[in-house]
């Protein structure tokens, strides 16, 4: 029998469970059923990821509910990292880099060290942006929902699970789509992700995350804007 924990949550209904599945032999095993909905807690557990991919494309919010509290992903500052670098690579390549035609200059030396210290000022930006989207979004949350459903560090995980949709703008300045379109698709998507990671963490109703979202997101681009200008200035100076 699987060990007993207090942190499991139902996939349907939010409701907290002490175990997902009982092991009754080296093969056999039994989902546990949710004492209060009836469905099996969380039925992902016998799934292979990529279908746990493709219903997170279809945000489907049992997905989301499996990864932030069941499946324990270890680490996650890795995962926050990862999609860190690559939209600071994405919006670094969309300003030098144009797919049909390659770099706009050649690799001079002081050209080469302008894009380095561009590429690190883009990482700066963004670490900052999305630091104050996430303490907002956790504030928020944490002082309007229910305490008892999820901590501060189970918010921070579903907003870092939130932001994977950033990760398909690169493929898109890497084979040249065009941006304006492809940007607003992917920040649409992004934003809609962000809402069902919220729900599942927070148990709040889809209005309400929608609204925390929107208006960090709007205090996010805000505060980006108004750090580039100054540290461009001092780039370019």
């Amino acid at each position: 029998m699987e060990s007993p924990r207090e942190d499991y949550v139902c996939i349907h209904c939010s409701t907290k469970s002490q175990q997902l599945f009982k092991k009754y032999g080296p093969d056999l095993i039994k989902l546990t059923r949710c004492s209060k909905c009836g469905e099996p807690v969380d039925e992902y557990i016998e799934m292979e990821f990529s279908i746990i991919f493709i219903d997170m494309v279809l945000q489907r919010i049992e997905a989301y509910r499996h990864l932030i509290f069941n499946a324990g992903i270890q680490k996650p500052w890795k995962l926050a990292l990862l999609f860190l670098l690559g939209e600071a690579l994405e919006l670094w390549l969309s300003e030098h880099y144009v797919p049909s035609r390659g770099w706009q200059d050649d690799f001079a030396t002081p050209f080469t060290v302008e894009l380095e210290w561009r590429f690190y000022l883009t990482c700066f930006l963004l670490v900052v942006s999305n630091t104050v989207f996430i303490v907002l979004v956790i504030l928020a949350l944490y002082f309007c929902c229910d305490k008892s459903l999820a901590n501060s560090s189970t918010m921070l995980q579903s907003v870092i699970i939130g932001s994977y949709g950033k990760m398909l703008a690169l493929p898109a300045v890497l084979w040249n789509y065009p941006l304006g379109a492809t940007r607003c698709v992917v920040t649409f998507f992004y934003l809609l992700s962000q809402v069902q990671a919220c729900r599942a963490a927070s148990g709040s109703s889809r209005k309400l995350a929608t609204t925390v979202v929107l208006v960090s997101y709007a205090v996010q681009q805000l505060a980006g804007h108004a750090l580039s200008g100054p540290l461009l200035r001092l780039l370019n100076s």
